[in-house]
């Protein structure tokens, strides 16, 4: 088969997957959303927004957002600085332990901080036994818990975003200041914030998307207060309303408003950035500068101590939390030694056959999406970055689309797409596993696409026509030459893929069904019913899990890949 013919089945090919996986659910989304008892109509919309509940959820949605986004932007900012412009001590060591709360999945950092701050949680109890206080120090159900957690997982995003960018740019106007006599924080202030204001926009828009969008948080410490938000009032729509026959459609238009909150955040970054202005941020460079390290002086104590304070609130308070609640025989009991025991760890991982399957189905999952995409993406990418083919710019957007929205509007699209995707037809996806196999390679598919590209940029073409003029297919060419070549952009593909969807919850929560649970949702469930030390055990497996994958990812993509 010739190369260009080669080349347009596999575009022809890629455009079929992309339209169901990843095109079809959202445009059914939007068809639902705008149709009401078979015909087109407004009137989800209207509904919708005659219910106070639901301009209460949004409203509250939009609070918690924007107060954990500013903050975790200050958190985050702050902290690529002490990493990449001072000398704080343990430098190295921070750069990563300041990520490492992205091991932790939200919703399970929140059940964490319910364990230690909750009404009967270890520091409460430990603050009334050494206080003789009747009541609680602090409480972490309600917005302000939300907003606090939410920080703890977002700023993670601004670090990693605005460290990046400081790598890039060009030190000479802050070592003029320096040289000038102004002290470090008035050079932060005046120099370095204004110029690396694109990059810490883009941070923030990354964190309000991302904080806006999450269910798990939200969940597990509303649930209780009776404070939703709206990710929360469309799983619950579509979990308790299918006795409604426009309660999809309900959802739908529920969906679009959340869709509209994350694009007019992007829309009001580009806004901020747009003409002229971006003209101000020319300093910034494309190669990796050494800029001269900042002094702290007086203030390196106390931001070194500061710092370690930070890991051990955001990893290894929550992380212990876990450990011990998985470990005490019952809520309430004194995390002491005589009070410990593995019958949880028995239950999840023997006794509860819902649990086991979670386990095993969250593997399987991830793994085959994992493959699925790695491969698929790399033929994609392979169209889009080494042929001329018209449209193939279609195929980079179509597969950025659904991870771009919101999860909880991904998920319900997948459900409107597959409930009945052939009304004459007694077929469907949905109440089977193949539903969240084909939501996870949708929702991930762009990071096969993004990382095999960029791996394909540094694979000089020659190689590739050397093997065509000795007369090698397409096919072969791209197996025996390209493929090798572009192994370690594989690797990174797969593990981009499998650690997200071995800890995904807020696509899964929504697509479940007995016999076919993942381990996020039986996490979820089963402190949902009370079963707090199983839940906690399982929380252990699960971080056990991502903490071996991204071990293995660092170890086989030479640290491209993990943290």
């Amino acid at each position: 088969m010739s190369q260009g013919r080669a080349a347009a089945t596999v575009w022809a090919g890629a455009i079929a997957l992309l339209a169901v996986v990843a095109v079809w659910p959202l445009a059914r989304l939007g068809m639902e959303a705008f149709t009401r008892d078979g015909v087109p109509s407004l009137g989800n919309f209207a509904e919708t927004l005659g219910r106070e509940e639901n301009l209460v959820a949004l409203r509250r949605s939009l609070e918690v957002s924007v107060a954990s986004t500013v903050l975790s932007t200050m958190v985050g900012s702050l902290l690529a600085w002490l990493v990449g412009r001072t000398d704080l001590p343990w430098r190295r060591f921070f750069r990563t332990a300041f990520v490492l709360p992205f091991l932790v999945p939200p919703f399970i950092g929140a059940i964490a901080w319910a364990y230690l701050l909750g009404p009967s949680g270890f520091a409460n109890r430990l603050w009334m036994a050494a206080s003789g206080a009747s009541e609680p120090f602090f409480v972490i159900y309600g917005p302000v818990g939300i907003v606090l957690v939410l920080v703890l997982h977002g700023f993670p995003l601004v670090y990693l975003t605005v460290l990046g960018g400081l790598e890039r740019m060009n030190p000479e106007l802050e070592e003029a200041a320096q040289i000038a006599g102004s002290p470090a924080v008035r050079v932060l202030r005046e120099v370095t914030l204004p110029l690396m204001l694109p990059t810490v926009l883009a941070g923030a828009v990354l964190t309000f998307t991302s904080d806006i969008a999450d269910f798990g948080i939200p969940a597990v410490l509303g649930f209780s207060e009776g404070y939703f938000v709206l990710p929360v009032k469309i799983y619950q729509q579509i979990a308790r309303g299918f006795g409604d026959p426009n309660s999809l459609s309900n959802a739908a238009a529920l969906s679009c408003l959340l869709l509209l909150a994350g694009t007019a955040a992007i829309l009001f970054q580009r806004s901020l950035l747009r003409g002229d202005r971006a003209q101000r941020y020319a300093v910034i460079s494309g190669k990796s500068l050494q800029p001269n390290i900042v002094r702290l002086g007086r203030s390196r104590r106390w931001l070194f101590a500061l710092a370690v304070a930070l890991v051990i609130v955001t990893t290894v308070l929550p992380v212990l939390a876990i450990a011990l609640s998985s470990l005490v025989r019952a809520v309430g009991l004194s995390p002491a030694p005589e009070n410990w025991t593995l019958e949880h760890y028995a239950d999840v991982l023997t006794t509860l056959p819902a649990a086991g399957r979670g386990i095993r189905n969250s593997l399987l999952l991830a793994a085959g999406s994992a493959t699925a995409i790695a491969v698929l993406g790399a033929l994609i990418a392979y169209v889009v970055t080494r042929t001329a083919l018209r449209g193939r710019a279609f195929l980079d957007l179509a597969a950025s689309l659904p991870y771009a929205v919101p999860g909880t509007v991904f998920a319900l699209g997948v459900i409107l797409a597959w409930l009945r995707p052939f009304p004459d037809i007694a077929f469907t996806l949905y109440n089977t596993i193949w539903i969240l196999f084909v939501a996870y390679i949708g929702r991930y598919f762009i990071f096969g696409v993004r990382t095999t590209a960029a791996s394909l940029a540094q694979v000089h073409g020659g190689l590739e026509e050397a093997a065509r003029i000795s007369g090698a297919s397409w096919l072969r060419t791209f197996r025996d030459v390209v493929a090798p070549l572009v192994l370690p952009g594989l690797f990174a593909a797969w593990f981009l893929v499998f650690i997200p969807t071995l800890r995904e919850l807020t696509v899964s929560i929504l697509l479940w069904s007995a016999g076919n649970e993942t381990i996020g949702v039986m996490v979820f469930n089963l402190r949902e019913s009370g079963q707090e030390g199983p839940s906690a055990a399982l929380s252990m497996v699960m971080i056990a899990l991502l903490v071996a994958a991204n071990y293995a990812a660092r170890v086989l993509t030479r640290g491209r890949v993990g943290y």
